[in-house]
């Protein structure tokens, strides 16, 4: 018994149900089928409109501008950032301008990478990245969408929701960075 309200207290919050049980749950509470389906409806609804508030609220948080930055991995589960020199980030006249401002900053962060021996990936803007393999190869350049979307990369600690990356002097950074993403 009081593993029946153990399991359905984790499943009010948001616990995954497999099909064993909401197949015994059914069973004993027999619920009335049309009630399903308008729940089952309602649920959608809501999830639709949930993710419409999400993809706004990302959007919004997207067009915000920032400063330039390379997120490096180490070595697995362990990133850091750098930020980009100044001399890459100055606002140009032209997109020609600012395309030469993107490639010299790629440039920078193919040596910063092959310095580490590492991968990692250039964000210029929250919406668009160039990735790059293990030392600074095989620059990419992606755009970022709200349905593709990764905040980027992040270390967190084992039972703590606080996510965290280390600063180029070893400091922990908690905000910014694609850290502070909606959604």
């Amino acid at each position: 018994m009081f593993e029946a309200f153990g399991l359905i207290s984790g499943f009010e919050l948001g616990e995954p149900l497999s099909d064993y049980w909401l197949q015994a749950v059914m069973a004993v509470l027999q619920p009335d089928p049309d009630d399903l389906r308008r729940c089952l409806a309602l649920d959608q609804e809501e999830a639709q409109r949930q993710l419409e508030l999400d993809r706004l609220a990302w959007e919004a948080w997207a067009d915000e501008p920032i400063e330039p930055f390379l997120t490096i991995r180490y070595i697995p589960a362990v990133y850091g950032v750098r930020e980009v020199p100044k001399a890459f980030c100055t606002p140009r006249d032209t997109a020609e301008d600012n395309a030469w401002a993107l490639d010299r900053a790629e440039d920078w962060a193919a040596a910063e990478l092959k310095r580490f021996r590492a991968k990692g990936f250039l964000s210029w803007t929250r919406r668009q990245r160039t990735w790059f393999d293990e030392g600074g190869l095989n620059p990419r350049r992606r755009p970022v969408t709200f349905e593709g979307r990764m905040s980027g990369a992040w270390m967190q600690v084992s039972g703590s929701q606080r996510r965290f990356l280390l600063g180029s002097g070893g400091a922990l950074i908690t905000r910014s960075f694609g850290l502070d993403q909606p959604g």
